[in-house]
Formats: structure tokens, C-alpha cells, sequence
């Protein structure tokens, strides 16, 4: 037997093989490349189907962020700028402050006059962003700002803000997060176009129905301790419903999934 000549066809039928492995590889990527393009389309034709409408600028190209860890701040009289008031601290982390003497909030306060309040009067106040206003109950809610962006929906990183009927502030109760620090490599984060589908895939969003804003901020993902917690940037959409009513719906802008917030501190557990 010619060895060398069974040795030159065997090299010969492996490169075949090879080629067309290689050639079967390509069609499949490309076909599902073809796939991935022609799925937006029809994403787009379902959501113009029940007329939701979102931004046309919406960002296409995906950013990269970082997690971020934090500390729940343990809290002493020290906090109190206040000089007259009292202040309760419950279980460590919660700071509850009562004004001897009313403070006056002004005539018909708005955003940057509740948030100038807070910068001057609460122990890191200029870290916080008004949230909502809830006129009936006499109160706002201010949520904690990381790395320039709103934490969304966290017991352990907020102020909430009390008045009378005069309009003056008589006690608030905080809670904030320090020694926060970024993962070292940061993370690429899904389109917030990518963001719609999620919601649209999971049902979450209503025929006739406008996606008015697209906002990137941070919700508590994991408890990494009693004390820390780590941070995922979040996608948050305000989204104005066939009755004029407005809901807002959250997405792992990392992982993608819906994000449902529950009631009181369970943080870690999403």
C-alpha cells in the first residue's frame, strides 16, 4: 500500500470536510442574522397593530455600566442638622426627625424649592431627587441618586418629607446608602428599544397606549450582606395609557426581564 498517497487523499477529503463544516457554520449564522433582522420589523408591526407608540430617538447603539455596590448608612444624632428637633432611629438604618418649629416651605414649593429643602436641612441632602409629590397625605418622596443616576423604588435609600396644612415641613424620615463602589468592569446594557420588547413580549404594555420616556437608573439587584446591597442599572419607561393615566415599567438592563417591585424591603430578592 502507497501510504503516502492514502495519507495525501485523507488530508485532501479533511480539507473538504472542513470546508463545507465551515460553509454549513456560515449559512446557519447567517440565516440567523436574517432571523434578528427580520424580527424587529415585526416587533414594530405588532406594536404600530395596537398603536403603541414610543421616541423616534430613542438610543439604538447599547452604553456599558457598571454594577455598584453600597452600604446602608447606620445613623447617630450626629445627622441631625436641625438643631431643633428630635430624632428617633430605628433599628440602625432609619434616621425619623421631628421640627420643634415648623419650617416654611414657601408658597406652592416645586421641585427645585423641595430639593433645595432637603440639600440644606437633611444630612446629605443634596444626593436625593424628588420622586413624587402626594398632595393628599401631605408628603414627598425623594429617592437616592448613584453615579448620576435614580435608584428606583429602594426602602434603604430615600427621604420622605412631611408638611402641615400651612405648608410647612414638620418631619422627615431617611434613609441612604454610602460607600458606594463601581465594579471594576462595566457591563453592555441592552437598547431601551430591545427594553419595549421585553415589556411587549411580557404583556405589559396596553393597546393605545405612548411610551413618553426612557430613563436609565439603578434598582437594588442582590443583598450582598445584612449591610450592602448591589445596584443594576435599570431601564424605567413612563408610559400614558388610553385614559390619560401614566404607569411606569422597569427592565434588567443587563440580564433584560421585567422588574416588579414589591412592597417594603425585599430588595435581593428580584
Amino acid at each position: 500500500m502507497d501510504w503516502s498517497r492514502t495519507k495525501t487523499i485523507f488530508i485532501i477529503v479533511f480539507s473538504i470536510l472542513n470546508i463545507f463544516l465551515y460553509t454549513l457554520y456560515v449559512d446557519r449564522y447567517t440565516e440567523a442574522e436574517n432571523f434578528s433582522d427580520l424580527a424587529e420589523p415585526q416587533v414594530d408591526e405588532r406594536l404600530d397593530g395596537d398603536n403603541i407608540t414610543y421616541p423616534e430617538d430613542l438610543q439604538s447603539d447599547p452604553e456599558e455600566e457598571p454594577y455598584i455596590s453600597g452600604t446602608r448608612q447606620a445613623f447617630t444624632n450626629e445627622q441631625v442638622l436641625v438643631e431643633d428637633a428630635k430624632a428617633t432611629i430605628v433599628e440602625d438604618y432609619l434616621l425619623d426627625v421631628s421640627f420643634d418649629e415648623p419650617i416654611n416651605l414657601g408658597e406652592d414649593p416645586d421641585t427645585e424649592s423641595l430639593e433645595d429643602f432637603l440639600a440644606a436641612n437633611v444630612y446629605e441632602g443634596g444626593k436625593y431627587t424628588l420622586w413624587d409629590v402626594v398632595e393628599e397625605e401631605n408628603k414627598a418622596i425623594f429617592f437616592q441618586v448613584i453615579n448620576e443616576k435614580t435608584l428606583y423604588h429602594s426602602d434603604s435609600g430615600s427621604v420622605t418629607l412631611y408638611w402641615n396644612e400651612e405648608g410647612q415641613a414638620v418631619r422627615y424620615e431617611q434613609t441612604l446608602f454610602t460607600n458606594l463602589v463601581e465594579n471594576e468592569q462595566a457591563k453592555d446594557l441592552i437598547s431601551p428599544k430591545r427594553a419595549i420588547e421585553t415589556l411587549y413580549q411580557n404583556g405589559m404594555l396596553q393597546q393605545n397606549s405612548a411610551i413618553t420616556s426612557a430613563n436609565l437608573g439603578y434598582s437594588v439587584y442582590v443583598a450582598v450582606s445584612d449591610d450592602t446591597r448591589m445596584f443594576l442599572p435599570t431601564w424605567r419607561f413612563i408610559v400614558e395609557l388610553e385614559d390619560g393615566s401614566t404607569a411606569d415599567y422597569y427592565v434588567n438592563a443587563i440580564k433584560d426581564g421585567v422588574i416588579e417591585f414589591k412592597q417594603a424591603e425585599e430588595e435581593g430578592s428580584e
